[in-house]
């Protein structure tokens, strides 16, 4: 990965960035513009890996790009969408109500049930849309929202990026769409959280053990961009790549003999590693 060249939509680099502590303070002013929630309580949630239970030894792993844990009733997922494939909403609901069905408790009589909130940043405009921000609820066609638990918020950078919308939300959008770091520093200098994050960046794109990850996962999105384009049903790219992922973290379960893993998985010693 050239250290002036970056894809902040990539998966890695999503998850890498906005699980540190460097752009905390951004992420939580975004979600407390967005669902009203207090700042504080955002910055010192819990922000998870996302890696949700199985309940099969070789089902596909879930894993979200982060979850927000704020307290055990309450619960932000927030998904990094850079292409378009033909199933990643009906993936991104599962993961949401996967959290729900794990998160529900009985106290007496009565059934407590998690809040959810999912937050895609979509990097296209599935819904051909002019809006910046689509806010989806369990509603009726008279629009009476029939259960809070669950609420899906699509955030359309592009149209964030070309439209007026907040000034905090739009300039998120506007620096996960910059590519290259040189850009990022004559764009944000004088903020000291953007600068952070930046930095963070820099840091990330010259770790071998990451940019292993980053290559795999910019691979990946390949895969799934093409059989988009093409026609092909999204599950034989997951097969192709997504597959041999999981198969590999059983492995590494097992043994570190990467060579074995390599042979049995196609993948190569240096994206078994990053795993």
């Amino acid at each position: 990965m050239n250290r002036k060249e970056i894809n902040l939509l990539n998966d890695a680099m999503f998850k890498a960035l906005f699980r540190s502590e460097e752009a905390r303070d951004i992420i939580a002013n975004v979600i407390s513009i967005l669902l009203g929630i207090d700042k504080e309580k955002l910055i010192y949630a819990e922000y998870n890996s996302g890696e949700l239970v199985k309940n099969k030894l070789f089902e596909k792993g879930k894993v979200c790009d982060i979850i927000i844990k704020i307290d055990n009733d309450n619960k932000i997922i927030l998904e990094m969408n850079g292409s378009l494939n033909n199933n990643i909403f009906d993936k991104n609901d599962k993961y949401s109500f996967t959290i729900i069905n794990e998160g529900i408790r009985k106290e007496g009589n009565k059934y407590i049930y998690p809040n959810v909130v999912l937050i895609n940043f979509d990097a296209f405009n599935k819904f051909k849309t002019d809006k910046g921000i689509l806010d989806f609820r369990i509603r009726d066609e008279e629009g009476h929202i029939e259960t809070p638990i669950y609420r899906s918020i699509h955030l359309i950078l592009e149209n964030l990026v070309n439209k007026e919308y907040n000034k905090d939300i739009k300039k998120l959008a506007e620096f996960l769409s910059i590519k290259d770091i040189d850009t990022l520093r004559k764009t944000y200098e004088g903020d000291k959280n953007y600068m952070a994050c930046i930095r963070r960046v820099e840091e990330l794109s010259t770790d071998p053990d990451f940019v292993g990850y980053y290559d795999l996962e910019e691979a990946h999105k390949q895969d799934l961009s093409d059989s988009y384009e093409t026609g092909y049903d999204d599950g034989m790219n997951k097969g192709k790549v997504e597959e041999k992922i999981e198969i590999a973290k059983v492995m590494l379960q097992d043994t570190n003999d990467y060579k074995l893993i390599a042979k049995y998985t196609g993948l190569s010693i240096e994206e078994i590693k990053s795993l």
